[in-house]
């Protein structure tokens, strides 16, 4: 392995410690409520040391919010690639995808703050990443509907709407739950019900 390699892979090592570090600090504090020096502390690490690493707290804030939606959507573009019913697969890869990317806030006190905070400071890298995602489940209706499994005829939505709307519907859902528990719930009787709505009547 060469030194490059070596030094790239130090880098990311303890840019992940600190963003694990980082998510834990934000889920106590709340956004505004943190400061560098708290990650600095929850990390382990001096506090030039995370200046080193990042501008500061939004530059932190939004590399973690990428880290998490790419590690997200991987996963859940591993399930969808796999075998099985269409239903079980796109709620499978749903699930796993919030799970990863919302879950670790969802029982936080400061969890509304969080999400409008990633809403307000989402970047290009996170937009591109979600649209990869929506763009993944699209596929996979078009696919189903090709052999029968799914059928759009009877809905006004493309597959991309579809996904868009429950998207945008698992929005509200987020904001109304008390806990994991019942987002998890909610979050498959929705996918349910949205799937039944195009699903093939042969």
């Amino acid at each position: 392995m060469s030194k490059t390699k070596q030094n790239t892979e130090r880098v990311n090592a303890k840019k992940e410690a600190v963003y694990e570090a980082a998510a834990e600090v934000f889920a106590r504090y709340g956004f505004r409520r943190t400061t560098m020096n708290d990650i600095a502390q929850g990390a382990e690490i001096s506090r030039p040391a995370l200046y080193l690493m990042f501008d500061n707290k939004e530059n932190l804030f939004c590399e973690l919010a990428a880290y998490r939606l790419n590690q997200a959507v991987d996963q859940a573009l591993s399930v969808l690639a796999g075998t099985g019913k269409l239903n079980t697969r796109f709620i499978e890869a749903l699930l796993i995808f919030e799970k990863i990317y919302y879950e670790p806030i969802a029982d936080s006190p400061h969890g509304g703050e969080l999400m409008d905070t990633n809403q307000k400071l989402a970047t290009e890298e996170m937009v591109k990443g979600f649209s990869k995602l929506v763009t993944a489940f699209a596929k996979v209706l078009k696919e189903a509907e090709k052999t029968g499994e799914a059928n759009f005829q009877n809905t006004p939505l493309t597959p991309k709407a579809f996904v868009e709307l429950l998207f945008a519907a698992l929005g509200g859902i987020k904001k109304k739950a008390s806990s994991t528990t019942e987002f998890r719930k909610n979050t498959e009787q929705l996918a349910q019900i949205f799937l039944k709505t195009v699903a093939s009547q042969s």
